[in-house]
């Protein structure tokens, strides 16, 4: 019994002999974290991993893990150049919308007519209707049926 003891420490002294500079480092690692508090952290969490896995896998959280990965997908799809426009824009146009929402009144007959034969009107109805057409699996690439 006490051979095979003997045995183990003088293994574990070679292995120790042999990576004596990874040794060093991952006690110099061990130290820092202990000192940042990051290794106090990490031990309370494998502590409790059972509640840290079940607050996990949580039917919420993981649809909301799942949609992230969608988006994340969605926009990498997208053209940088469009993107990149639209993020730059964004901030203003939802500035002026509310601005314009703010406008007290209705509108004026006149004023209907000027907004839906405006070319930015009929731009925003074709693409509302190529987009729309394309989600329900109506409409071509190119616009046609």
């Amino acid at each position: 019994m006490e051979a095979a003891r003997d045995e183990k420490l003088i293994r574990l002294l070679e292995v120790l002999e042999e990576n004596y500079e990874a040794v060093e480092t991952a006690i110099r690692l061990l130290a820092a974290l202990k000192r940042s508090g990051l290794l106090d952290a990490a031990l309370e969490v494998a502590e409790r991993s059972d509640d840290v896995f079940s607050s996990v896998v949580r039917a919420e959280l993981m649809k909301s893990i799942g949609n992230a990965m969608m988006l994340l997908y969605l926009l990498g799809q997208l053209d940088n150049f469009k993107l990149m426009k639209l993020a730059e824009s964004l901030p203003r146009c939802v500035e002026e919308a509310e601005k314009a929402a703010a406008k007290g009144g209705g509108l004026s007959i006149r004023e209907l007519l000027r907004i839906m034969t405006s070319p930015e009107m009929a731009a925003a109805l074709r693409a509302f209707q190529a987009a729309t057409g394309c989600i329900a699996g109506t409409r071509r690439e190119g616009g046609k049926k």
